[in-house]
């Protein structure tokens, strides 16, 4: 950045000018006239402490110049033969939690890299800060009189531009953590761009870094196949923002909260005006409520004055943090996890209830039976809550190591969805063949069951076009009762809970809405209800069938729920594309 500035000495009329400019300290070197002797290894110290470094230079301008000639003035004439005038030591501590989120996101199977135009001196003492890179040594692409090579921070070790170290035999990331730099990027990308590749996802360190090359990095991590979340918050990270799959932005400088100060304003008549004082004159007290609403006004335009800027990260990204923190990068994965495993767990349920629906209508119909209104009346009560609750859960607060499955076309969705039907076909097929036993004789399903084909026959030729009136019998009963366990154990068993989200305990909602339909259903199944049966035109249901239906609803639950057990702990991982 260069300055041109004008000034007046005591005394004089004349206007002196003089050049000024700031910029990094490898930058400035080649600028300057004469360098000291200790340049470069003052700056480089104050790097490695974790310093933001910047050198100053300045030039005096000769001569009277005119408008004319300041407007004629390039930088490449300013910008050399300066004078050095030292260094600007910039300190930045980091932000309280970052340490934590950091920690939090490495815990949970993600990978860091940074990227940041700073010092990569800088860069790397803020990596080991904050314990995303825990190899001993961090390595530098450097060039040293016209060879690239590693080397670490003290440069006390180098090792030639490969993938391996020729003394270990390794591969070089293995040892060691690396960092490399806008012009080494560039030497890479121009002249070795299949070592680029090989080196690109076990780079943890990008500094010195253009918006162009950040956008690079970016697309080539996509190319390779990860996927990339990026938060940034200024100009220069927009085009990486735009093309990162997650892009998140930060407020650099958010608003103050300022709401309990203008309360604390507005308090001041009640406790010092004319009411408490008799004394005070209307001028006073008129005079110290324009003061306070200007000092209202004055807030509520420094609170209007946070709407995004043009040019700010926030344009690019698809969130915007209104925080300066980086905690926002946890809140987007904790909620896109939760809303992941929510959509998969609702297709298995559907998937299931769809199954077990079609099975049940379809032996009612072949019998001649369906539901009553008022049995399809509870049914949709019951179910409803059920539907509504289990869309409403939240996140943990903390993210967990495993990862959730990342679509429906899965193995262990398939496996589970399969192998749970299959429990409840046998169930509902059991539950049918008994019910159509203890049924009276004329009952179409036992022709269909025990007599031969052309009985069939006949009866796939009945005319059924006009609708019959609902009569109830043993077999709508059973099937109703059990088509409905099945579907409010469906919700229990495949809930998918921790570690992604709060479990069948904490939300409430959800598990008294299960257990409260799991007693209706089991106390009509037990006949403990029939005031309520009669209402739902159930039939009182034999003892000793009774019974069998009790114990065949536990067991179906039982073995529904080992299944879906043994098929998550067998392919209900997700696996982590490792950097």
């Amino acid at each position: 950045m260069c300055v041109v500035a004008g000034y007046n000495l005591a005394g004089a009329s004349e206007t002196h000018y003089m050049a000024t400019v700031k910029g990094a300290p490898e930058t400035l070197k080649s600028m300057l006239s004469s360098v000291p002797k200790n340049y470069d290894s003052t700056y480089l110290s104050l790097s490695r402490r974790g310093a933001r470094v910047l050198a100053l230079g300045y030039q005096k301008l000769s001569g009277t110049l005119s408008s004319q000639d300041l407007r004629e003035l390039t930088r490449d004439k300013l910008e050399n033969n300066l004078t050095f005038a030292g260094f600007v030591i910039i300190s930045c501590p980091l932000k309280p939690d970052s340490k934590a989120v950091i920690k939090e996101i490495v815990n949970s199977s993600h990978s860091v890299v940074m990227i940041t135009g700073d010092n990569p001196l800088t860069a790397c003492h803020v990596s080991r800060e904050l314990h995303f890179t825990k190899k001993p040594n961090t390595l530098i692409l450097t060039e040293n009189d016209g060879e690239w090579l590693w080397e670490n921070v003290d440069k006390s070790m180098q090792l030639p531009l490969s993938v391996k170290n020729t003394e270990s035999r390794r591969e070089i990331w293995k040892d060691n953590a690396l960092c490399i730099t806008g012009e080494g990027l560039t030497y890479l990308k121009e002249r070795e761009r299949d070592l680029l590749r090989k080196l690109l996802p076990h780079i943890v360190i990008f500094a010195r870094c253009a918006p162009k090359q950040k956008e690079f990095i970016i697309v080539s991590l996509q190319s390779l196949g990860y996927t990339t979340l990026m938060c940034g918050d200024g100009t220069n990270d927009v085009g990486a923002l735009k093309h990162t799959q997650v892009g998140v932005a930060i407020l650099s400088s958010p608003p103050d909260k300022r709401e309990d100060s203008r309360y604390d304003t507005m308090a001041i008549p009640l406790n010092n005006g004319t009411r408490n004082n008799p004394r005070a004159t209307p001028v006073n007290t008129r005079s110290k409520l324009q003061k306070m609403l200007k000092e209202i006004d004055n807030e509520v335009q420094e609170q209007q004055s946070v709407i995004v800027k043009l040019g700010d990260a926030s344009i690019a990204a698809p969130f915007t943090s209104k925080m300066s923190s980086i905690q926002c990068i946890c809140h987007v994965i904790k909620q896109g996890r939760c809303t992941l495993v929510t959509t998969l767990q609702m297709f298995k349920i559907l998937a299931l209830n769809a199954l077990i629906l079609a099975y049940s209508q379809s032996v009612l119909y072949l019998d001649g039976i369906k539901f009553s209104d008022t049995q399809a009346t509870l049914q949709g009560i019951l179910l409803a809550a059920c539907f509504l609750f289990i869309s409403r859960s939240k996140p943990l607060k903390t993210l967990s190591q495993q990862r959730p499955l990342p679509n429906i076309f899965n193995l262990y969705t398939i496996a589970t969805v399969l192998l749970q039907f299959a429990v409840h076909f046998i169930s509902l097929v059991y539950l049918v063949k008994e019910a159509t036993v203890l049924s009276p004789k004329d009952d179409k399903l036992a022709s269909i069951l025990n007599d031969d084909s052309s009985k069939v026959h006949s009866l796939s030729r009945d005319d059924n076009d006009e609708e019959e009136p609902f009569e109830k019998n043993l077999i709508n009963s059973t099937v109703y009762i059990i088509a409905m366990s099945l579907q409010v154990s469906t919700f229990a068993i495949n809930y998918r809970g921790q570690p992604f989200m709060e479990s069948l305990m904490q939300n409430k909602a959800l598990l008294f809405s299960l257990v409260g339909n799991s007693a209706v259903i089991l106390l009509l199944a037990c006949g403990f209800l029939p005031d309520l049966a009669t209402q739902f035109e159930i039939v009182d249901i034999p003892n000793e069938f009774r019974t069998v239906l009790v114990q065949v609803l536990v067991a179906d639950f039982i073995f529904a729920y080992v299944v879906d057990r043994v098929c998550l702990w067998l392919f209900g991982e997700g696996k982590q594309h490792k950097l």
